[in-house]
C-alpha cells in the first residue's frame, strides 16, 4: 500500500512539473562583447517575469553562475565561479546566509571595521563580495583598459577603498594607491558597478568595513 502511495505521489508531482514547465519560456540571452551567454526562463504570460533556473555560461562552456528565480526573485542558493570557473562562494537569498566562502590570495582577513568604541583593524569571517557575481569575474569582464594609457605603455595596479556599510550600500570610495590617471579613473568606474554588496561579517554581525580593491591593468 505504501509503495502504492508513494507511485501515486511521483505521478502528482511529475504532472504539476510538466504543468509548470508549460506556463514558461527558455530565454537566451548572448553578450558577444564578453562572450557570455544568460540563460533562463520566464512566464509566458509575463515576459518581465523570471521563473526557474538560471544559468550564466562563458566562451569555455563553463557556468559561472546558477541559480533559481522565483516570481522574479532570487530564491535557494546560488553559486558563483571566479574567472577560472572555480567556484568562489554560495549563498542562500532565502536565508540572507552565506553557505560558502572559498578565500583567495587576495582576501585579506583582517579589514578595518567600525565598532561601538570607533574604527578599528579585526578578523572578519568573511570579507564584502558583490551579491549578485564574483569580484575577479565582475573585473574581468567590465574593466577597459584606456587605448591612450596602451599606447603609451601604462600599466599597474590601482588600488581602490569602497566603505561598504552593515546593509550592503557604498557610502564612500576613493583610490587608494595611483597609477596614472586614466587607470585611476577606470578602476573608480568599473568599481562602482558594483552598486548592491553583502557586507562583512565579523563576530558573527554585519559590519561596516573599509574595503580594498586592487585593480590590474596588464599588457599582453
Amino acid at each position: 500500500m505504501k509503495i502504492q502511495n508513494l507511485i501515486v505521489c511521483i505521478l502528482c508531482f511529475t504532472a504539476v512539473s510538466g504543468r509548470a514547465q508549460d506556463n514558461l519560456k527558455r530565454v537566451v540571452e548572448k553578450d558577444k562583447q564578453n562572450n557570455l551567454t544568460e540563460i533562463y526562463y520566464v512566464l509566458k504570460a509575463e515576459n518581465s517575469i523570471k521563473q526557474g533556473e538560471y544559468k550564466l555560461i562563458g566562451q569555455d562552456k563553463k557556468v559561472y553562475v546558477s541559480g533559481n528565480y522565483r516570481n522574479n526573485q532570487r530564491t535557494g542558493v546560488w553559486t558563483f565561479c571566479g574567472n577560472s570557473g572555480e567556484v568562489s562562494r554560495k549563498f542562500d537569498f532565502e536565508k540572507d546566509s552565506l553557505v560558502e566562502y572559498v578565500w583567495n590570495k587576495n582576501d585579506s582577513t583582517t579589514l578595518r571595521v567600525k565598532t561601538v568604541g570607533g574604527w578599528k583593524r579585526k578578523v572578519v569571517s568573511s570579507p564584502p563580495f558583490p551579491l549578485y557575481g564574483d569580484l575577479s569575474f565582475i573585473l574581468g569582464h567590465s574593466l577597459n583598459y584606456p587605448d591612450k594609457a596602451k599606447q603609451q605603455g601604462v600599466q599597474g595596479t590601482v588600488v581602490v577603498v569602497v566603505r561598504i556599510d552593515k546593509t550592503g550600500a557604498v557610502v564612500a570610495s576613493g583610490v587608494r594607491t595611483r597609477v596614472n590617471n586614466l587607470l585611476d579613473i577606470e578602476a573608480m568606474r568599473v568599481v562602482g558597478l558594483i552598486n548592491v554588496w553583502y557586507p562583512a561579517v565579523c563576530d558573527g554581525k554585519k559590519t561596516e568595513c573599509e574595503y580594498l580593491i586592487p585593480v590590474r591593468f596588464e599588457l599582453k
